[in-house]
């Protein structure tokens, strides 16, 4: 074991190495889920980064800012970036690396209570409601916050008061000031990576994400998550249950309500004639119905995103949508989209009742292939025929709702929930 702890070094020989090797053999005894994460990548000094970093299979850190710390904190930097990779943060795709790499931080703080690592929930959100989330939710909502521009130190009074003062310490240690234990903190506004400098590695990788999925089923199966705290657990634990994506979804419910109307072609003979008269063909249909809840606990946020799913059907084939709004009613006018829209008006702002949409679909003069829902789901069980649950679709604003109301969606269609980019 010594060998493959030693193997994991690009060895120079220097004092870092042999401290790093000594907190990785403590780990070896006291927290093997951490060691294997760590052995999963190899570790290599890099001058041009300003502290830690990880991604592509690599841990890469700063040897001269390593130097600036007590052997407390580099394990513990050298700790967030395994935890990092055991949440396989770094191996997603992001449309923003910057994002992606404050909702990681933040979601370690939350879960792991680290000293200095920087970006909590606090610095953003004064809400209870945004304590304990996890990394999805962090990263959404603050995509979100992006167009106010409150991301970054300085650019938000709140955010620069609370910020300032540890700016200030972490530039006096820079100077050279020591802590009462007389040793350097190490922490200084020349090491502070900015956000896309420090998640420049990170990429989507099957392998590797498959890789850090086994050794999670490992530490599971036989008890080795040493002093990870249960929270913690439960969240990597969680993490290997398969996301449902929503376009997935989408695509197969379309495929099951597709329907055929008979065409003439004279590309294809007659079975009887040959190509003395024209042939028929199958072309596929799906007259879709979908219900977009308007009611006063959807967001305006919520309902411009089920739009911009709805857009997307069209990249499915589909040629025509029938969109109706309802709220405790269904809202006229019914609107019949035959291209993506960007303008909606919004009508209703009431209750939620199901029942209605579910009287329209049935009774229709046209007779519909599918019935999806965009809601958040807290409205009563409606009553449905056994063709009708067949033929529909659930899809919740969020996950939490989701969980909230996966028992009953799934007796009556299926359901998943829009997880934004």
């Amino acid at each position: 074991m010594k060998k493959e702890i030693k193997d994991v070094f690009d060895v120079r020989s220097s004092e870092e190495d042999i401290r790093i090797q000594e907190i990785t053999e403590k780990w070896f005894i006291k927290d093997p889920a951490l060691m294997m994460g760590l052995l999963s990548h190899q570790l290599k000094t890099n001058d041009r980064v300003k502290n830690f970093r990880c991604g592509q299979g690599v841990i890469e850190y700063n040897p001269q800012h390593a130097k600036l710390l007590t052997k407390q904190q580099l394990e513990e930097r050298l700790k967030t970036e395994v935890i990092r990779i055991l949440l396989r943060h770094p191996y997603r795709s992001y449309h923003d690396k910057g994002n992606a790499y404050r909702a990681s931080n933040i979601t370690l703080n939350e879960n792991y209570a680290f000293k200095e690592l920087m970006f909590k929930a606090d610095d953003f959100w004064e809400e209870p409601a945004y304590k304990n989330q996890n990394f999805e939710f962090y990263y959404r909502e603050l995509n979100k916050l992006e167009s106010s521009k409150t991301l970054e130190p300085g650019q938000d009074a709140k955010q620069e008061s609370k910020r300032k003062p540890e700016q200030e310490s972490e530039q006096k240690s820079g100077q050279g000031s020591k802590q009462e234990t007389g040793q350097n903190s190490g922490e200084s506004s020349g090491t502070i990576s900015e956000p896309k400098e420090a998640a420049e590695l990170w990429q989507e990788d099957f392998f590797m994400d498959e890789k850090i999925k086994k050794i999670i089923e490992w530490a599971h199966a036989n008890m080795q998550w040493g002093t990870m705290p249960g929270n913690l657990i439960q969240m990597l634990m969680a993490s290997l249950r398969p996301e449902i994506d929503y376009r997935k979804i989408l695509s197969a419910f379309r495929a099951t309500v597709l329907s055929s109307d008979k065409m003439l072609t004279r590309f294809k003979p007659s079975r009887r004639y040959g190509f003395m008269y024209m042939g028929k063909k199958n072309e596929f249909t799906t007259n879709i119905l979908i219900a977009v809840d308007v009611s006063g606990s959807i967001s305006d946020e919520d309902v411009r995103i089920f739009y911009s799913v709805i857009n997307r059907f069209f990249k499915y084939g589909i040629k025509s949508i029938n969109v109706l709004q309802f709220d405790t009613d269904v809202k006229e006018p019914l609107l019949t989209m035959q291209k993506a829209k960007k303008l909606i008006k919004v009508h209703g702002r009431g209750g939620t009742d199901f029942q209605p949409v579910i009287n329209y679909f049935e009774k229709s003069k046209k007779k519909y292939d599918g019935l999806i829902f965009f809601t958040d789901g807290y409205a009563s069980v409606p009553r449905m025929s056994q063709r009708s649950i067949r033929k529909t679709l659930w899809i919740c604003n969020d996950k939490k709702n989701y969980q909230a109301h996966q028992e009953w969606m799934q007796k009556y269609g299926r359901s998943c929930w829009i997880e934004e980019d």
